[in-house]
């Protein structure tokens, strides 16, 4: 209710009205602000408990996409916490780089400096069902055998992100921003359609 209201006890009204010498978060160098507190501050416990929610959430949505029509069988790469971790929650495609297979023309420093979102979903682009047939292929396998047809795949990159409340705007941009030329480099792959799906789910929760 205080972040609602602006009430929130924070450096940077303290600052405001003479308080405080400077408008500083007391445990990490960023200014500070109620969205600072709840999603922003870079102290190590801070960030682990921010990155932590993030995880979580991300695992939720990955799940679902799992139950979805397609199975698991087209969900190509996740960033979202360790391997250990993801495999707790039945899932088995943890990588902290991209896969080789996706931009086959992209260094192996190249893919490692890429942005990484925190799920690729593939889909055929003519039919989606679990089952496997020859006009819906076993996507890991192809991938597997690199006798994947980019032209014959969509490529959905999922991005899950906190916002302001009542202003989610710069983040979605933000993330536009940074798969920028991730999104360039599928397209020029020749992959069917590539997407960029972002999330957005307010500190407080009210998005």
């Amino acid at each position: 209710m205080r972040y609602r209201t602006g009430t929130t006890v924070n450096q940077k009204h303290a600052y405001r009205y003479g308080f405080s010498p400077n408008a500083n978060c007391p445990t990490c160098p960023c200014t500070d602000s109620a969205l600072h507190i709840l999603s922003g501050c870079q102290h190590t416990k801070m960030r682990n408990m921010s990155i932590k929610r993030h995880n979580m959430a991300s695992v939720l949505i990955v799940q679902a996409l799992q139950k979805g029509p397609c199975g698991a069988n087209q969900i190509a790469y996740t960033d979202i916490g360790s391997a250990d971790k993801l495999s707790e929650q039945g899932l088995d495609t943890a990588n902290k780089t991209l896969p080789s297979w996706l931009l086959q023309k992209l260094t192996a420093h190249a893919l490692k400096a890429s942005s990484r979102p925190d799920a690729i979903l593939f889909l055929p682009s003519t039919v989606c069902s679990s089952r496997v047939t020859t006009r819906n292929p076993n996507f890991q396998q192809l991938a597997k055998d690199k006798k994947l047809n980019p032209n014959q795949w969509e490529v959905h990159l999922i991005e899950f992100t906190f916002c302001e409340d009542t202003r989610p705007d710069p983040q979605l941009q933000k993330a536009k921003a940074q798969h920028s030329v991730l999104i360039a480099n599928l397209n020029r792959r020749g992959y069917r359609e590539v997407k960029l799906l972002v999330i957005l789910v307010g500190v407080v929760g009210t998005i």
